[in-house]
């Protein structure tokens, strides 16, 4: 069984956006996408935020909710509004005390009323079956943020 979940790996938000162009005559939601989309940045280096908002703005033309799971998931919102994501259309759950963010994301996905639902975290800790298959049943993109700082003195 370790195998199995072993296979589950992230991609990147370039990745599934390119992937958008592959198939123009499809809609984003239809397109089969390995999840969770990992989307790492930082200050200096911000393309991944770019494509994470580009696939949002996509997002939020359907019909459905853009959920962020905690604070420190959710994006500025003047750089949602400047991306032309719906702001009507995003949502954010509080996390209580004890609530495993896996776990939400695995509900939120699976219950199919988002059309993204997005978490902060560790990519690693959301490759899983449960992750995987609620995204797909749900119909949803699963995206785990990983905020970095970068310093290029150290490099």
């Amino acid at each position: 069984m370790t195998a199995q979940l072993d296979s589950f790996q992230s991609v990147t938000a370039s990745q599934v956006y390119k992937s958008t162009f592959l198939s123009p005559a499809s809609p984003l939601s239809s397109i089969q996408v390995q999840y969770p989309i990992e989307v790492s940045f930082c200050d200096q280096e911000q393309a991944q935020l770019a494509y994470l908002l580009r696939l949002l703005k996509q997002a939020s033309a359907q019909n459905r909710w853009i959920m962020f799971i905690g604070h420190d998931a959710l994006l500025d919102r003047n750089l949602l509004k400047s991306a032309s994501v719906d702001l009507n259309k995003v949502i954010l759950l509080n996390k209580k005390d004890g609530q495993q963010t896996q776990a939400l994301m695995a509900k939120a996905l699976q219950m199919g009323n988002c059309s993204a639902v997005i978490a902060c975290g560790d990519v690693r800790d959301y490759c899983n079956r449960t992750i995987h298959e609620a995204a797909i049943h749900g119909n949803a993109m699963a995206f785990v943020i990983r905020r970095s700082t970068h310093n290029p003195l150290l490099h």
